[in-house]
């Protein structure tokens, strides 16, 4: 009779603990039962925003209780920063809009006052992988490597003034000496690349996933050459290829420099909305783990040649925060050194 009696007390906690997820899970269930739930993406179908998105839709259903309708939507405009405005603000929050966020988030609420939304607000659920962003020339440009930029202009395609595809040789040229010529204004990376390679321009930057996935073929033939990549550290595929970061030397470009890289860190990571109920938020979090671990999701993400890096949505939490965080004088350095680079013809 003890015995049972020091069992059944053993296993309490457990039922305690238990009780409150079936409860959660049911009430997750009640919402999404019969429902169809959009993911916002800032950037056309085309790239790795798309990828992924699309990609987790046809899996994460058997996962969210309820198994609602998942489906994507593109909103590209103002370098991603159309879409976050309107998922932080005008989208639904009760839970039926969810958006993978742009790795600007951080650098556009940090230093644009125009943005009506903030990194701290969004609710991460988790990460695809992190963000590498790689610039690459075609070859019949005639330029071997980054520095043959400092010798000669050569015109670089990009979309946004303060997305990551201007940034790059924005900076390059502030503190490296290249002497690209923006083109700025492609509704998309993958517009850009049409550009390149319909010779409008000598090159153009996205990620280095989309271009494993996208360009495969002109990376192995040597038709696309990288140039250089926006981690904070090289790319292990590009242990030659040199980083944007090895070039700050103020403490403006430094700090500047380290947000962009928190940037790569974010990479392609889902959020929810700022008044999204916190159930429904762990409802997905969990689904997220579980969608990116499932060996069908795997396999369809291997069939592109893509890549998975995931973490969880607390830890990506713990990424903006910290940078977020950083102290007042630096983010003024670094705003100046941004401002620069953005006036810079």
């Amino acid at each position: 009779m003890r015995i049972r009696k020091f069992i059944a007390l053993a296993l309490l906690p457990a039922a305690i603990a238990v009780a409150p997820s079936l409860a959660a899970a049911d009430k997750i269930a009640d919402f999404y039962k019969d429902k169809t739930v959009k993911i916002v993406i800032g950037a056309s179908m085309g790239g790795a925003y798309g990828l992924y998105a699309q990609l987790l839709s046809r899996h994460v259903s058997k996962y969210l209780p309820g198994a609602p309708t998942v489906v994507v939507q593109a909103m590209p405009g103002s370098g991603g920063n159309k879409a976050m405005n309107y998922t932080y603000n005008a989208g639904a929050q009760d839970g039926s809009m969810v958006s993978i966020v742009q790795i600007s988030v951080v650098q556009e609420t940090l230093f644009n006052p125009k943005v009506h939304f903030s990194a701290k607000g969004f609710q991460y659920i988790g990460r695809f992988t992190n963000a590498n962003i790689v610039a690459t020339a075609h070859k019949r440009s005639g330029i071997k490597d980054w520095k043959d930029a400092t010798r000669k202009a050569y015109t670089i395609g990009t979309v946004g003034r303060r997305n990551y595809t201007y940034i790059g040789p924005a900076v390059m040229n502030a503190i490296a000496g290249t002497k690209f010529q923006i083109i700025s204004g492609y509704r998309g990376t993958k517009t850009a690349y049409l550009a390149k390679q319909r010779g409008e321009v000598d090159a153009s930057i996205t990620s280095w996933a989309t271009l494993n996935v996208n360009h495969a073929d002109e990376l192995k033939s040597g038709t696309f050459i990288p140039l250089f990549q926006m981690m904070g550290e090289r790319e292990p595929d590009l242990p030659n290829i040199p980083s944007i970061a090895e070039f700050g030397k103020t403490k403006g470009e430094k700090a500047f420099l380290a947000i962009i890289s928190a940037g790569s860190a974010i990479g392609r990571t889902m959020a929810g909305p700022p008044k999204m109920p916190k159930y429904l938020i762990d409802g997905w979090r969990e689904a997220f783990m579980k969608t990116v671990s499932d060996p069908a999701f795997k396999e369809d993400i291997a069939k592109r040649k893509s890549r998975l890096n995931p973490m969880n949505g607390e830890n990506i939490t713990k990424i903006v925060h910290n940078v977020m965080d950083l102290p007042k004088e630096d983010v003024a350095s670094a705003f100046a050194f941004y401002s620069k680079i953005l006036k810079a013809k």
